[in-house]
């Protein structure tokens, strides 16, 4: 896990990226360098994870990754270079920029090259590539890693400004985009012809209708899926709900040691679910739990408006549990955090998707797979941002490449299941679980992190005190709003 930044278009952009890269130094606290061609600069910020490679990598082009490549020794193996004494298979980054370099040089165009080999990439990614005048800048599918970019077709010279965070661009231009989750563009610095493709999340070529099949697949995948993202320094948020559970549940089975993190109030939902589940799979020693303040809350507020650049109640209130999570894990020397995000998108874990599925098996599908091409702005965005607010890594098993494909396979009805007259959310999930956690684990509802940690309790006071009446309406925002004010936070 990185940040990221680059610039184009003007013959100071070494400066620019530079003064970026400043501002996104919590992503990565280890190392930072640039590469600099003409009018055209990019840089990392580096945490160190997999392998200990400084970037940029620098070759016939240059390359900064934030990011992991899961299966980059698979990558390696399938393609011969980890005979090549110059490779250390131990860096995914390097695997990374050794086969683009390899297409380049059989004569592929850099987006040909990057697309051709993110093909064949499980993993999460931002990155940029250079060669000669021209750039490339490419997202995950799933959009587990941010990126944000402005543009100017109508300069002399194309100019493009990227980082991993706004914040980081807020000093250099206000027009801010979301660069698109599966998209590959390039952008040629001579004549600004820009090129795209899609790794786009595709819609289900197959579907599993057999309840036992879909279980047995979905526990495979997610179980490869949990073992490529642990290493000896991750932890794992755990709620107790059956989303980190059942992560928890399948970790065990790899590293026995692997430490649960919960934050919550004294006695709120969260921690008691918690303290229950880890003690009902045998991991009672390996839970750390972080009882939160009024008064620790109240000092996050800002940290956590900064991290998400927002004031949205909602993104804020789910937010800080997340924070104080990564926070907790950090402190106990870890850099890495599995969590559960993207199980209630792929798996019908909303109360609204029981209304699609009155509606017709195939509404729900729809807005299942809706769901899961949005879940970058809506959830993965702050999950990120906190989490590398403190330099923690953030891992979502669930959103794994071959997850989403088994997961958008299976039939609707096995997600959200109805029998005389009442649902059962998640339904397929809890089955794949079925031989790993007890049974009043497995079919528990669970309340929403921001009412079962207490956070949102707490917001709610915190406004209130401030002197802003709930009567009068959007009282929590109000007091964000004011927080932001305070700091002279620009981006509100």
């Amino acid at each position: 896990m990185c940040g990221i930044a680059g610039a184009t278009g003007t013959p100071d952009v070494d400066i620019i990226v530079k003064k970026m890269l400043a501002a996104l130094g919590h992503r990565g606290p280890d190392s930072c360098g640039t590469y600099q061609a003409e009018n055209l600069s990019i840089g990392n910020t580096l945490l160190k994870i997999t392998g200990d490679m400084p970037q940029p990598l620098i070759g016939k082009g240059a390359l900064v990754l934030n990011g992991e490549v899961f299966n980059f020794r698979e990558l390696a193996s399938e393609s011969g270079i980890e005979y090549e004494s110059r490779i250390k298979t131990n860096s995914d980054t390097e695997v990374l920029f050794s086969l683009i370099e390899t297409r380049i040089k059989k004569g592929d165009t850099p987006i040909n090259a990057v697309f051709s080999v993110l093909s064949s990439v499980n993993g999460d990614y931002a990155l940029a590539y250079a060669f000669d005048s021209e750039l490339v800048l490419a997202r995950d599918p799933a959009g587990v890693k941010p990126l944000f970019y402005f543009s100017e077709k109508g300069a002399e010279k194309p100019k493009i400004v990227f980082a991993s965070e706004k914040k980081a661009l807020f000093d250099a231009e206000r027009d801010i985009q979301r660069f698109p989750p599966g998209n590959v563009m390039s952008l040629n610095l001579q004549n600004g012809k820009l090129e795209e493709r899609s790794l786009k999340i595709k819609p289900p070529q197959e579907r599993i209708s057999e309840e036992h099949e879909a279980a047995f697949r979905l526990k495979t995948v997610l179980g490869r899926a949990v073992e490529l993202r642990l290493t000896s320094a991750s932890g794992i948020a755990f709620s107790g709900g059956i989303d980190s559970t059942f992560l928890a549940a399948l970790a065990k089975k790899i590293n026995p040691a692997i430490s649960l993190y919960a934050v919550g109030l004294p006695d709120s939902h969260d921690i008691i679910q918690a303290e229950s589940a880890a003690e009902a799979i045998g991991m009672k020693d390996s839970l750390k739990v972080h009882l939160l303040s009024l008064e620790e809350i109240e000092a996050a507020v800002p940290h956590v408006i900064y991290a998400t650049e927002s004031v949205d109640p909602m993104r804020i209130a789910i937010g800080l549990p997340l924070y104080f999570v990564a926070k907790t894990a950090r402190e106990d020397g870890k850099r890495v955090l599995l969590t559960g995000q993207g199980a209630d998108e792929l798996f019908g874990g909303y109360k609204r998707h029981e209304g699609f599925l009155e509606q017709g098996p195939e509404v729900l599908d729809r807005e299942i797979y809706s769901d899961l091409i949005n879940i970058s702005v809506i959830n993965l965005e702050r999950d990120d941002m906190v989490t590398m607010a403190n330099s923690v890594e953030l891992r979502v098993p669930f959103l794994d490449k071959e997850v989403i494909k088994t997961g958008l396979s299976i039939s609707p009805e096995l997600k959200v299941l109805k029998k005389d007259g009442f649902y059962t959310r998640k339904y397929i999930l809890r089955k794949a679980a079925e031989d790993l956690l007890p049974p009043e684990l497995l079919w528990k509802e669970k309340k929403a992190m921001q009412y079962g940690t207490g956070v949102q309790k707490i917001l709610d006071k915190l406004a209130r005190d401030s002197g802003f009446s709930k009567r009068d309406g959007n009282h929590i925002e109000k007091y964000l709003t004011r927080v932001a004010s305070e700091k002279g936070f620009e981006f509100i």
